[in-house]
């Protein structure tokens, strides 16, 4: 009879378990597709919010800038304040700032209300990615295809908001006007109040976390604390890409449709759902192909394999407006772009799975790393854009040269190679111990 129990236990305990993890782990998906609708709002339209606010040089910096930094400079804090108190508060709460605030930006009349309205408003949704990162990832360990998928989805989930916002707000915007994007601030506050439901009891760290942490010797130790590093430095390098890619294609597209704001708009926010789809596609992609303990290979091959694609965004442009007319003279510059996010986005959810295998007492504050650090080292992407544009300003675009747009491509591709390099050098046996661990 004491044999029998235990056996009982395994059959009947884990179905119910699982179909508790797959719905709170779809709760948590859905709404990370929401939350990140709202940076993108900002991003896509800072073309009119130039021209409506007459945004100086420097103002325009700020608001580059203001959404990585604020986003990701306080997330190590959240992070560490879950681990540390066991809550996933922040994630619930962060959704809620992000909607109320950023949903207002419309209702701006000049820089100083609009900053306000988005640093606290990315804060929110800086808030939100450890907690709700770490509980994606906890849940999905106990699915089917495991943790590193698990968060692949989430993050796809996340990059169908990216791809949703630029399209709703340009158009939004065009139609009806900038300030009825506070409707989406109704329907995010319920998502918010179920999100609390969910996450409040949910799991973000393996309930063995201490065991798992006690049982690593001094050298594993310093071993996962390096190869986690490499992985939040090659991080940091994949979101200046990616951020960078959002301000080229801001100065691209006007310097395309010069006399036409609103038109130059709708095309940066095609691009934007463009390179969008690619990031969701590679999150997709990275999760299955990308296997636990082999990493570091695959890491490397991304990089490079973006980085021809990120060098060679304006070469398609002319290329398209050589070759087609109407709609598909953009085509080929569509296309390039999403294979370029393939390229530098597929190992980043993979990474944070296998950060939280690394390091399994601090999933939230690993989480923080290796997405909001990495987050605010994108904001580099300014400053590193401005440099090879030749500092030249967003209404000043239609002046760029072929040869300069080239130019400043190239200079974010060898970012990408550089990260591949990187991960040539991340210790392969800890890797490959780690992947034993879920």
């Amino acid at each position: 009879m004491t044999i029998a129990e235990p056996r009982i236990s395994a059959v009947t305990t884990p179905p119910s378990g699982a179909r508790q993890a797959r719905f709170d782990f779809w709760v948590i998906t859905s709404s990370h597709a929401l939350v990140d609708v709202f940076p993108m709002f900002i991003t896509s339209l800072m073309i009119v919010l130039q021209h409506r606010l007459a945004l100086s040089g420097w103002q325009e910096t700020v608001v580059w800038v203001a959404t990585p930094v604020c986003s990701g400079a306080l997330q190590p804090l959240f992070a560490w304040l879950g681990d540390r108190y066991d809550t996933r508060l922040a994630g619930p709460l962060g959704l809620a700032i992000a909607a109320v605030c950023i949903g207002m930006i419309g209702f701006a009349q000049n820089f100083w209300q609009l900053i306000a309205l988005q640093a606290i408003g990315v804060i929110g949704v800086g808030m939100y990615h450890p907690a709700a990162a770490a509980v994606a990832g906890q849940t999905g360990s106990r699915m089917r295809h495991g943790r590193a998928f698990a968060i692949s989805v989430f993050i796809a989930a996340g990059m169908v908001g990216h791809t949703l916002g630029p399209l709703a707000a340009t158009r939004v915007n065009d139609w009806v006007g900038m300030t009825y994007l506070a409707w989406i601030i109704p329907p995010a506050l319920v998502v918010a109040v179920l999100l609390h439901r969910v996450v409040r009891h949910a799991p973000h760290r393996p309930h063995n976390h201490q065991e798992l942490h006690a049982a690593l010797s001094r050298a594993q130790t310093r071993s996962r604390w390096s190869a986690t590093i490499l992985l939040t430095v090659q991080n940091g390098l994949r979101f200046i890409v990616n951020i960078g890619l959002f301000i080229m294609f801001s100065y691209w597209a006007y310097s395309r449709i010069p006399d036409d704001p609103d038109a130059a708009a709708i095309l940066n926010g095609n691009l934007n759902a463009a390179v969008t789809i690619g990031m969701g596609l590679g999150a997709l992609l990275g999760g299955r192909l990308l296997r636990p303990g082999a990493e570091k290979i695959g890491f490397a091959v991304t990089a490079f394999g973006g980085a021809i694609c990120v060098g060679a965004i304006n070469i398609a442009g002319v290329w398209g407006n050589a070759t087609f007319d109407g709609w598909f003279e953009f085509a080929p510059v569509y296309v390039v772009a999403m294979l370029a996010a393939v390229g530098f986005f597929a190992p980043v959810p993979a990474s944070i799975g296998l950060g939280q295998r690394l390091l399994p007492s601090h999933t939230g504050l690993v989480t923080s790393l290796l997405m909001g650090v990495g987050w605010m080292v994108g904001a580099l992407s300014r400053p590193f854009s401005s440099v090879l544009l030749g500092g030249i300003k967003l209404d000043e675009a239609g002046t760029l040269t072929d040869a300069t747009l080239n130019r400043a491509f190239l200079g974010f591709a060898v970012l990408l190679v550089v990260a591949g390099v990187i991960a040539l050098f991340m210790p392969g046996r800890t890797l490959r111990e780690a992947a034993l661990q879920d």
